[in-house]
């Protein structure tokens, strides 16, 4: 699969870790506590929770999460995009994933997995950069269909991309994935042509996966739905793992 990534700028697998079941429900438990994302529109339904962690290839791989930040008796978690999102280009500061699950083996291995499949990271001489988000998109009228930010063709910024499914509920239209080329960046779908969509796939199991080469391609999510309007919301949630190079800074 790393060959595949570094060929084609983007991977749609199924992730193979094993794991156990306390910590899939240890998983599935933290979505149930996701607190509203505080910087989606107001007419949006997304929870979410991210983390980040360093990991040392010269020791192994050896993943350590950083220190949250302690503000309103809350513990946070700061995640940075610069311009690489119009909607946000300054730090947002999330709800920190719990100590619980950042101590199970099904998020250390998925984490690990991930890195093993990129490339031109392990020979780099400071740490790894790893965000980690847990992110949960509903729609409970479709008039106000739930989206992700940015909602159009981007780049995220960081060198390596993973997205994994964790749920997708039976009433869930739409979250469709596109890879596009690069030119398509901050453009929405209906602003590219058919030629410029690389590939366009759905998530549907648990852990079935996509991994994006930032500097090859740009990707998009498009609106989730319900499929019978009288029936529950919609829900989608993923877990997002992306990996940059860190640098010095004098």
């Amino acid at each position: 699969m790393k060959a595949l990534l570094q060929k084609n700028g983007f991977i749609h697998y199924q992730s193979d870790i094993e794991y156990s079941n306390e910590d899939y429900q240890t998983l599935i438990n933290e979505i149930n506590f996701l607190e509203k994302d505080p910087y989606a529109p107001s007419n949006v339904i997304r929870n979410r929770r991210y983390a980040n962690a360093i990991i040392l290839p010269w020791e192994g791989n050896q993943l350590f999460w950083l220190p949250t930040v302690k503000q309103n008796n809350q513990e946070l978690s700061g995640y940075d995009q610069g311009s690489n999102n119009p909607e946000h280009q300054n730090i947002r500061y999330f709800n920190s994933i719990s100590q619980k699950l950042k101590e199970t083996e099904l998020l250390k291995s998925l984490i690990l997995e991930d890195f093993c499949l990129t490339f031109g990271l392990s020979e780099h001489y400071l740490p790894i950069y790893v965000g980690v988000h847990l992110v949960t998109v509903s729609c409970a009228n479709n008039d106000l269909p739930g989206f992700s930010s940015p909602d159009c063709f981007h780049q995220d910024g960081e060198t390596f991309t993973f997205a994994h499914l964790v749920q997708r509920n039976s009433n869930a239209g739409g979250g469709n994935n596109y890879i596009g080329k690069i030119k398509c960046r901050n453009k929405k779908l209906t602003e590219i042509s058919k030629e410029d969509i690389i590939d366009s796939f759905v998530l549907k199991k648990f852990l079935e996966s996509f991994a994006v080469y930032d500097n090859a391609v740009s990707h998009y999510v498009d609106h989730l739905i319900k499929i019978d309007p009288t029936g529950e919301p919609a829900q989608r949630t993923m877990i997002l793992i992306d990996f940059s190079l860190t640098k010095q800074n004098i």
